[in-house]
């Protein structure tokens, strides 16, 4: 396991300690441990079945993404519009989630499809009450962090990397306008939303506390094609309730992250979208003065 890659966020030695951590999470929570499940290079996900017979789902994630946070998370959205977290191994970093079946992605093709699809997981993540004291950072915070990951792994020569310092701007400054703040999922992109059999649910949070909008722009500023990404946001937003043009802005600052790498098969036509006069106006407006 000490070839694979990782984030250059996240430190390698954790990935040395996968194998002892899959043996305490066998032995607390009496698992036989299968295959490992997708090609993630952050976190690591196992298929599992305890001693009930009940086909779970391992996760265990390096201290880096906060496993704590996605447990907490979780568990306030207790299965509306999330994975439904079964229990949590803090001095391991294991989350042991329900596990979803068939778990298929979005059906690609059909943008319109897919927004209905995805509104409803959203609203319901939003709707859930954020409790008076709660241990999830805000927004704003989230900021620097999200600069300093993408810079980090951001290819030089990309639009989206001279654009960042643009981005990180327009986001502070959607920050500070006072929007409500919901609980934010923080990562809603397709391959964390998976259907269950009846409906899509999120997995895989980066919680947060912000704007509602900001969730519409994360999944509008991954989902193909890249050119709709504007026209993505406001029809997400319209179909949540939110403000359309706050979404599309909030779109903005996150394709500019999209946009640092480029391993999307559209990535070519995102390179271009960054650096259209769309995505310039929505990144001035959120600089603009209220």
């Amino acid at each position: 396991m000490t070839g694979e890659h990782t984030p250059p966020w996240v430190a390698r030695r954790w990935l040395q300690t996968i194998p002892d951590r899959l043996h305490q999470c066998a032995k607390r929570w009496r698992l036989e441990i299968g295959e490992r499940l997708g090609t993630g290079s952050t976190s690591r996900v196992f298929g599992c079945v305890d001693d009930e017979g009940r086909s779970l789902v391992l996760k265990l994630a390096p201290p880096e993404m906060r496993p704590d946070l996605e447990a907490a998370a979780l568990t306030l959205w207790a299965g509306r519009g999330s994975v439904r977290l079964v229990d949590f191994a803090h001095d391991i970093g294991g989350l042991l989630l329900e596990r979803l079946v068939p778990a298929s992605h979005l059906p690609p093709g059909d943008d319109a499809v897919a927004t209905d699809l995805v509104a409803r997981p959203l609203m319901e993540l939003h709707a859930v009450q954020l409790p008076a004291s709660h241990p999830f950072p805000t927004q704003l915070e989230f900021v620097d962090v999200w600069l300093d990951r993408v810079r980090l792994g951001g290819e030089s020569e990309t639009a989206g990397v001279r654009l960042l310092d643009q981005a990180r701007e327009a986001a502070r400054r959607l920050c500070s306008e006072g929007s409500s703040a919901v609980l934010l999922h923080g990562d809603f992109i397709d391959k964390n939303l998976l259907f269950d059999g009846t409906r899509y649910v999120a997995v895989d949070p980066i919680p947060r506390t912000g704007d509602p909008c900001s969730d519409v722009g994360f999944y509008a500023a991954y989902h193909p094609p890249a050119g709709d990404i504007g026209r993505r946001a406001r029809s997400l937003a319209g179909r949540c309730g939110l403000d359309r043009e706050r979404a599309a802005r909030w779109a903005a600052v996150w394709a500019v992250g999209e946009a640092t790498e480029t391993w999307r098969p559209d990535s070519r036509d995102l390179q271009m979208w960054i650096q259209s006069d769309e995505a310039a106006s929505l990144l001035r407006t959120s600089l603009e003065p209220g």
